[in-house]
């Protein structure tokens, strides 16, 4: 698909160029450094539609495989239309001088792709390998360039452990035109390349090189500051970890504000009852699952007409949860046996009970005249690059109203409540080569604005415990 991308992208790729805000500024020093992790820029495009525009048709090519000659060629026509074309006469704002300056031209927009793709890229699969916890090494290789910088060749062919200090600056790309990229790997073949070398590369390294540094000066700010030999000003960061530290303020930000309602009446984990027998792992998960919920409510669920459903824990079955009926009204939630995400399974089913029992309405609220709060869920969900991806691949129910606020819902249970079980089945979801189950989850900057719109669902309701 895209130019000098090794493969298809991570979804984590999408989520980091769909999620990043905007920025202008008239000269690239005027973002600088790590900004470049939060913020899409194009020098001297200064105004924030435009910028908007430029990096969703960049998502846009992401998602979709679109190749490189076709994005310039549409960008092209929009950008002349917009008049953001050719040589003109522009106002330095910083200085209020008057200069001639580039704006779009075909050169232009090829260094856009290609900063910003491999960015992306190399982002979605630092994101990815993180979560892995069979691939604890992280290998470095040089790209297709015609010419490579000394430190980029000396560094082709080194193996380190991921949370080596060398990828928190050196991890790709490393410089304007740089191709390089990295890539995770087992222990497995980690010996093999001992024993017999990496193709392409004489020998394994495993010396964590030396990064000489280097004083570099921001001539529109007159601001010094120490980099390195062989990465230029603003790619001194490793654009990944950048990513997940920012997801992980702004969540942490979220729960600073989100302090507290008393709980009203008897906890969610007393209201559904999990009676005794059954599975004694699935129904430990299960309890967990209930505590997390009732973490995060603190108070009944209210709303409700009839009494609660019991939670059932089955001695066989499939590895599924299931939500049982009677009529209109749900009076159990069943779970088969399940290997990899009981707790999970678990919160799903009260979601689903949430969305058809006590949310307003006389059916599921996802899909049958939705309040605005949950309406406004089910817009986000809507908008998120897993929907978009659902849908290409046409997985069937998972793509149903009802289906996506009830994982939804799991995966907002999982991070308010902090439950480590959780947390970690919804990484290994999205860790999966398996699109079905990959697809179960969001990855977190995806998911950062369905959150948000659950908050506010929840407090709207009065079931949002902050505390």
């Amino acid at each position: 698909m895209a130019k000098d991308l090794a493969g298809p992208p991570p979804r984590e790729a999408i989520d980091y160029l769909a999620s990043k805000g905007t920025r202008t500024g008239f000269s690239y020093r005027d973002v600088w450094r790590e900004e470049h992790a939060h913020a899409f820029t194009v020098a001297k495009a200064m105004e924030l539609d435009l910028l908007s525009d430029i990096r969703d048709s960049l998502t846009t090519a992401l998602e979709e495989g679109k190749p490189f000659e076709q994005w310039r060629r549409e960008m092209t026509e929009y950008l002349s239309k917009r008049g953001w074309w050719g040589r003109k006469t522009v106002t330095d704002p910083r200085t209020g001088e008057q200069v001639v300056a580039q704006l779009g031209s075909s050169r232009r927009l090829e260094t856009i792709w290609r900063v910003n793709m491999g960015q992306a890229y190399q982002a979605g699969v630092w994101e990815r390998g993180q979560r892995s916890t069979s691939h604890p090494y992280l290998l470095y290789r040089i790209g297709p360039s015609r010419e490579h910088r000394l430190q980029h060749v000396a560094w082709d062919g080194v193996v380190l452990p991921k949370d080596d200090p060398f990828w928190s600056v050196a991890n790709p790309r490393n410089g304007w035109g740089c191709k390089c990229s990295t890539r995770f790997v087992s222990r497995a073949q980690y010996r093999r390349y001992e024993r017999s070398g990496i193709p392409g590369v004489r020998r394994m390294k495993t010396d964590r090189p030396e990064l000489r540094e280097k004083v570099y000066r921001n001539k529109r700010t007159g601001e010094s500051h120490v980099g390195y030999d062989g990465i230029d000003p603003g790619f001194e960061h490793n654009p990944g970890a950048g990513r997940m530290q920012q997801v992980q303020e702004v969540f942490r930000q979220k729960d600073a504000r989100s302090r507290t309602v008393s709980p009203v009446g008897p906890a969610v984990a007393d209201s559904l009852r999990l009676p005794e027998g059954g599975d004694r792992e699935l129904r430990r998960a299960a309890q967990r699952a209930l505590d997390a919920v009732s973490s995060v409510h603190g108070a009944r669920l209210r709303g409700t007409r009839r009494p609660l459903p019991t939670v059932d824990v089955a001695e066989t079955g499939a590895a599924r949860g299931s939500l049982r009926r009677r009529r209109s009204w749900p009076t159990a939630i069943t779970l088969g046996r399940s290997s990899w995400r009981p707790e999970m399974m678990t919160a799903h089913e009260i979601g689903h009970f949430v969305d058809l029992a006590a949310l307003p309405g006389e059916d599921y609220a996802s899909r049958v005249e939705p309040t605005p709060e949950v309406a406004r869920v089910m817009r986000r969900i809507e908008d998120s690059a897993a929907y978009r991806a659902v849908q290409r691949l046409g997985q069937g129910a998972m793509g149903d109203p009802e289906e996506l606020f009830a994982r939804a819902y799991a995966q907002w249970i999982a991070w308010r409540s902090g439950s480590t079980q959780m947390r970690q089945q919804v990484d290994r979801a999205l860790a999966s080569r398996v699109p079905a189950r990959r697809l179960l989850q969001w990855g977190y900057g995806d998911f950062l604005p369905i959150a948000e719109a659950m908050d506010e669902l929840f407090e709207a309701m009065g079931w949002l415990k902050r505390g």
